[in-house]
């Protein structure tokens, strides 16, 4: 049954974080790229080579997977 006064919490997939780009000032371009990538002062665009501008983009929040269980096997004799 669906109803409309139930709260919700944000599912995983809905969180969003603010991350810092660097993103292409060519219109016709939509490359960016992570700030933490980057490791020039003013970096171009690795697609069309124009100059780059920082800026902020929110993305969906990615969680590793890391809590992952291991079965061992019989030990053989």
């Amino acid at each position: 049954m669906q109803g409309g006064n139930r709260l919700e919490t944000p599912t995983l997939a809905e969180q969003k974080q603010e991350l810092r780009i660097w993103k292409c000032e060519d219109t016709n371009c939509n490359a960016w790229v992570r700030e933490e990538f980057v490791h020039e002062e003013s970096p171009g665009c690795p697609l069309c080579k124009s100059p780059m501008v920082q800026s902020y983009k929110l993305v969906p929040l990615a969680v590793k997977k890391v809590n992952k269980t291991f079965f061992m096997g019989k030990r053989r004799l």
